[in-house]
This record gives structure tokens, sequence and C-alpha cells, in this order.
């Protein structure tokens, strides 16, 4: 269910005593989980870029509930609550650009390249409670925390900190640094609590690695870099997760999505009706469903496999084939044939190209009940090239499919 907000690209979202909290350009709204329910915050999360949640364990001092901190990418932290207010410690810095829990202590990364600690699940903030990542003279772009480490990204290096109950700084820091940083400060995820893997985030080389030991495996493709290097690197945001057993980890920006199954290795793109990227971001699990902020009506969105429509719009799939290139040129193709499973109830669109993609034939409407007994069958499809021949298929409908092979005769 949707409900009216200020619609902008950067969301935040956390779980936090019993209900989801959204941030939105300037604004912090609290939603029930079911989505039946919801409520703007009193007071201004200034800014309109990326938030970064944190939460302590005050609770193990008797009160009521742990104090919650959000940090805009751009600069600025607040304290949210009841309602939203700016963090009240005079010592934090004002450009600071993320913050992360571990160990009892807020940990906030600065532009500049300093870390500062908050006191023990506390939001006092002693002035001399900081040290600097200086491996390189990078700054930071974000901190994150991954197996009971922290780690100071850059925009050319990540250094990894560990909590050694160092005073009045808690951390000390690992001799390891890592030679490659991150090209914006939300472009990294799977730090969040039930995704059980190594964090993926987007390189400043722009690649994307799996965030793994102190050696980043680069896990992406030629055309998932070309995308990441034509984005706008402000819009670069990733979330992740589990669908059937996989694991999956998505990166938007103005461009558009690409989806990684962590499992399979495997890359798609992701596309929502009427718009040019998936339209969910960010992520968290709660009650064993993982839920995603919608960018788009300002509500949330929770994956299940037994829905084949996103907020009621239609999920459509396309496909395209490799070259088929094991045949003569200028020979006559007479029909083209596609298998399918799991088809009944719903139909396809085909087209073909001759000359690598560059023109497409087609569409071509057909049915696909019962092509999981029978191959779909489209005559004249022309004459081969050196280029081979590519199929596209596009199906829109909310049933389950799945094309398994495609032949020529």
């Amino acid at each position: 269910k949707a409900y009216p907000v200020k619609a902008i690209f950067e969301i935040g979202m956390t779980e936090f005593d019993g209900s989801i909290l959204i941030a939105y350009a300037d604004a912090v709204v609290r939603m029930a989980k079911d989505g039946s329910s919801s409520s703007t915050l009193p007071g201004a999360l200034l800014g309109t870029d990326g938030v970064t949640f944190a939460r302590n364990n005050r609770l193990t001092d008797g009160a009521s509930t742990p104090d919650l901190v959000a940090v805009r990418a751009g600069g600025g932290a607040f304290v949210v609550g009841a309602d939203v207010s700016p963090y009240p410690s005079e010592n934090l810095p004002e450009n600071v650009v993320s913050v992360a829990f571990l160990g009892g202590y807020f940990l906030f990364a600065i532009a500049d390249g300093r870390i500062f600690a908050s006191e023990l699940n506390s939001l006092t903030v002693n002035a001399a409670s900081f040290a600097t990542a200086e491996a390189a003279p990078d700054g930071l772009v974000r901190g994150i925390v991954h197996g009971g480490r922290f780690y100071a990204m850059g925009s050319d290096t990540i250094e990894i900190w560990m909590n050694q109950g160092f005073q009045p700084f808690p951390l000390g820091r690992a001799p390891t640094v890592i030679p490659i940083g991150l090209k914006a400060t939300m472009a990294v995820a799977g730090m969040e609590q039930e995704w059980g893997r190594d964090p993926i985030f987007v390189a400043s080389d722009d690649t994307v690695r799996l965030l793994a030991g102190h050696d980043p495996q680069v896990i992406s493709t030629a055309p998932v870099e070309r995308f990441v290097a034509a984005s706008d690197p402000a819009t670069l945001e990733a979330c992740v997760f589990t669908f059937r057993g996989n694991a999956h980890w998505a990166l938007t920006s103005n461009l558009g999505t690409w989806v990684h199954d962590v499992v399979s290795g495997h890359w798609h793109e992701r596309r929502s009706d009427g718009i040019a990227s998936w339209r969910a971001s960010r992520s968290i699990k709660s009650d064993n469903r993982w839920i995603v902020a919608d960018r788009l009506g300002g509500g949330i969105g929770i994956v299940r496999e037994d829905v084949r429509t996103e907020h009621g719009a239609p999920l459509t799939v396309l496909i395209e084939s490799a070259p088929l290139r094991n045949y003569p040129a200028r020979i006559a193709i007479p029909a083209m044939f596609l298998d399918f499973t799991e088809s009944d109830g719903c139909s396809a669109s085909v087209s073909w190209s001759h000359d690598g993609e560059k023109t497409w034939e087609g569409p071509v409407p057909r049915p696909l009940d019962g092509a999981d007994r029978d191959p779909v069958r489209i005559n004249s499809i022309g004459q081969t090239t050196q280029h081979g021949l590519r199929a596209r298929i596009e199906i829109a409908d909310a049933v389950s499919r799945r094309c398994t092979a495609d032949s020529l005769q």
C-alpha cells in the first residue's frame, strides 16, 4: 500500500520499535510492517540524499527504547525517536557521511577521513574519541560494519578497524590496507541482518566487488561496468534480498537496475513498469520476509514467491539470445522454434535481428498455451548473415514461465 510522501531518488530504511522507518526528502515516515498505516514524524531530516541508520544497545541500561541515529550522505546527523532532531553533540563534525554500530559504539565516518566513536551505548561524543584513516589522502565515503570489523571506505582505499577497547577511541587499525575504494556512499549492501553473506560494493574503478577478506573479488561483467561508468555516481544505490533460496544484490542508478544472483554468479537487468529502473530502494528482513521501500509510491513492498505482479503492475520478462552463428551465410530460415515450460495462460512477443541488434524485425505475438508440449514456431525468418541470428522474447503476463531453448530449421 502506498502513501503520499515527497518522492525522491534516495531513500533510507530501518526497522525500529516494531515499525518500519523510511527516510525521504527532509522527513522520516513511520509505517506499520504490513503497510496498513503510516505517519510522518515531527521534525526535519534535512537533505535529499541517501540515509544510513544505526541503533545502539541502550536497552541494557534500563531505557525503554535504544537510541536510533540517522546520517545524510551529504552531511548531517540526527536522532530519530518520537520525532526527528539534530544530533545533540557539538563534538561531532558537520561533514559526517555515515553511521554504523559496533560493540556498543556509534561509529561516524567523516568526509575528511576521521572516524568518531560515541561513548558506550550513548549519544555522547568525546571530542578526543576519534582516529584518522590515513593510509591514503582519500577521505571517507562510508563506514560499514561486517563480521565484527569496521570497514573505513575511502575513495581510493579501504581500511579495516577492530574494537580493541582502547580509550578514548575504542578501535585499532589492522595493518592491511585494501587498495581500492568505494565509488558512492550508498553503493554498498550486504551488511544487513540475516543476509548471511559478504557485502558487495561498487569500487572506485567501476567494478562491482565482493568484500571477502582483504582481497575484494571482481564479480561484475563488462556490461555492468559500462553501466556503472555511465551512471551519475550520486544516484548509485544498492540493496539485497533472497528469493527461493537465492541471494540477490541489486544496483540501481539513474540509468536502470542490474541484479546479481550470488548463487549462480549471473547478472540480469530489472525494470519496473513505466520507468527505467526497479522501483525498490533499500531492504531489510523482518518477520522472515524481505521488505523493500517503494521509491514511486512512498510505501513498502514485500518480496514474495506467490505474486507475479509488482504493486499491481505487470512484471515484463525480456529474454535475448546469444548470436546463433552455426549456419552458413545467406541461407533461408523457414522457421524458428522456441521451447517453453510452465507457460500456459500467457503470450509472448517475438522479435529477431540479423545485424547484431542494430535493427529488429517483429514483434510477432504468439500464445503460449500448450507450449510446454509443442514448440512455438515463427515462420519466414529471412536469411542468415555473418552476424548470426538473435532472438528476443517479451512476456508481460503474471504467470510463471521459462524459455529453455531455441532452434532454427
